[in-house]
């Protein structure tokens, strides 16, 4: 379900949602090219401090985080929309990430993803959810 405030932007909002979730499929399967695509040169990614303790800033960081992407799941991830929310240039998506760690456990954990665009391309990424339960899973 997606929500949006303008009716007149519903085709922004629409392709915004679409941006921010290749983004998320990117780097849950590791295609760095598609993600380094998909955001701006002044790009942000803010994790839960007990995964990153500082901001994740600019392509060529976020490239290195795209590919340790690698060494966290067997044959990447997906994830299942739970929820979609847009508002203007801001997508908030609700999701259920799933996939095969590399330890061989099942991993199923829920996210919240909130993405900020600027010029269809994404320019800030703010990342929430329970480290407690992915760090059980993951180990």
């Amino acid at each position: 379900m997606t929500i949006s405030a303008e009716p007149i932007s519903t085709r922004r909002a629409e392709e915004n949602l679409q941006v921010a979730k290749r983004l998320l499929a990117s780097l849950l399967s590791a295609d760095k090219d598609q993600a380094i695509g998909l955001i701006n040169e002044n790009f942000e990614m803010l994790l839960p401090v007990s995964v990153s303790p500082r901001p994740i800033c600019g392509i060529g960081a976020f490239g290195k985080y795209v590919e340790a992407a690698t060494k966290v799941f067997v044959d990447g991830a997906v994830f299942e929309e739970i929820n979609a929310v847009t508002l203007r240039d801001t997508v908030v998506l609700e999701v259920k990430v799933i996939g095969r760690a590399k330890s061989g456990r099942q991993y199923e954990n829920l996210y919240v993803h909130w993405f900020e665009l600027e010029a269809g391309k994404v320019s800030r990424w703010r990342e929430y959810v329970d480290t407690k339960r992915a760090m059980e899973l993951l180990s």
